[in-house]
């Protein structure tokens, strides 16, 4: 079962709704970002764009051809491109004066049209999310339900990160819509190899080939929106043989001359756009550490949570979030004992703590921080109870009662993982009340 909603405990038998509690981040970062689809921009012309924790300006400018004048708070002037129907904005300490030229996006393009989705925001969500999770192998079995991912030839330079994944997987399986996931039944697997390159933390470009799936380009563009939210942009071109010459001929006639290619592109679009809903729940939860408990295995995360902040302009530093150093510690009356079940993780917030909290197979209250050590993911956004064990939904791993990780499969818990202990919250029971000591 899925875990129920927040509650804030003020007092013996107060309960009442929790805020989420998302990671901080500097989201003023010195690279090339996306700005906005040229279409979209003329569809609309908005008289200001959000843009980082403020905004732009845009106007078209006289001279030939797609050319756009974008002001930063509608007063000076920054680098602009325009490529593959996007605005591009360069962002540093000189606004005007990029320190490193506008990266070649796809050395080979397609002929057929790049189409943009729409915008997605995910709120309490910072860009480096994505590039992190880019190169998280672990996460695409746990959250995404993928078959297979196999991330090889990773590698990590001043200004990109390189990478190539070997994937099967059902589409949308994973989605938060009951509809794609019901759809995900139906739809065949698909085996896909996909080279990655992220031009800085804003930028991923994608080439996919294989199984299934016509020959791909994407490209996600990630535009920081507010201190703490992200605008993803995704656009995608399918390699012109996709479509027989007949098919695209006949359609053209009927459709005032847009191509199969081009609609199905706007498709895949959102398809890719939809995989990263169950991200976001991830992301909006989690506590965001300097130092993540990662295992020997994904060593290469280190180096891209380095490089993500270098992209970080002189003076910012990322902030640890935590226990509010002014609350003081002593037992707390959690609720009632009966509230907890077995196979259910229940939220709270109480003292300036985050807990989660279920009941074991003798009816024994448990209860845990509410963070995975491994990388900060809520416990209690996604997580369930398996075999016992407290499920986390960002990796998959477990905590057994007395919050010892027991791995990725609760059925084989001799090995422990030591680094990733979850230490239990100390706890009584009087009179079927929880008490807790945070």
């Amino acid at each position: 079962m899925s875990s129920t909603d927040d509650v804030v405990v003020g007092g013996p038998g107060t309960l009442r709704e929790d805020s989420r509690c998302a990671s901080r981040r500097p989201q003023r970062l010195h690279t090339w970002m996306s700005l906005i689809p040229v279409r979209e921009y003329e569809l609309t012309r908005p008289p200001e764009v959000l843009f980082l924790d403020t905004f732009v300006t845009v106007e078209r400018t006289p001279a030939e051809g797609a050319s756009y004048l974008v002001r930063f708070e509608g007063d000076v002037p920054m680098t602009t491109v325009v490529e593959f129907g996007m605005i591009f904005v360069w962002y540093g300490d000189d606004l005007a004066v990029p320190d490193r030229p506008f990266p070649t996006l796809f050395s080979e393009p397609f002929p057929t049209a790049y189409v943009s989705s729409p915008p997605t925001v995910f709120n309490a969500t910072h860009v480096m999310d994505f590039v992190e999770n880019g190169s998280d192998n672990l996460h695409f079995t746990a959250v995404h339900l993928w078959d297979h991912s196999r991330i090889f030839d990773h590698e990590v330079t001043a200004e990109t990160i390189t990478l190539k994944q070997d994937t099967r997987f059902h589409y949308g399986k994973c989605s938060t819509k009951r509809h794609i996931r019901l759809l995900s039944r139906v739809l065949p697997e698909l085996e896909l190899t996909q080279d990655y390159v992220y031009h800085g933390p804003c930028l991923a470009v994608v080439g996919a080939t294989g199984k299934g799936t016509p020959d791909m380009h994407a490209l996600v563009s990630l535009t920081p929106e507010g201190p703490n939210r992200t605008r993803v942009y995704v656009t995608i071109a399918l390699a012109p043989t996709t479509f027989p010459v007949w098919m695209e001929r006949g359609f053209g006639r009927v459709s005032r001359g847009r191509s199969v290619a081009e609609v199905a592109a706007g498709v895949m679009a959102g398809y890719v756009q939809n995989e990263f809903d169950i991200d976001a729940v991830i992301w909006s939860n989690r506590r965001h550490t300097h130092h993540p408990r990662l295992l020997p295995s994904e060593r290469h995360l280190i180096d891209v949570i380095r490089w993500g902040r270098t992209f970080y302009p002189p003076g910012f530093d990322a902030e640890e979030s935590g226990r509010p150093s002014d609350v003081p510690r002593g037992w707390r009356d959690l609720g009632d004992l009966d509230s907890l079940s077995t196979d259910d993780v229940r939220r709270f917030k109480i003292g300036g703590s985050h807990l989660v909290a279920f009941v074991d197979a003798q009816g024994e209250p448990r209860v845990f921080p509410a963070h995975c050590p491994h990388q900060g993911a809520h416990l209690g956004h996604g997580g369930t109870v398996v075999d016992g064990c407290l499920r986390c939904p960002f990796h998959g791993f477990h905590f057994d009662p007395d919050g010892n990780c027991v791995g990725r499969n609760p059925q084989k818990r001799s090995a422990k993982i030591e680094s990733l202990e979850l230490e239990a919250v100390p706890c009584r029971v009087v009179e079927r009340r929880i008490h807790v000591f945070v």
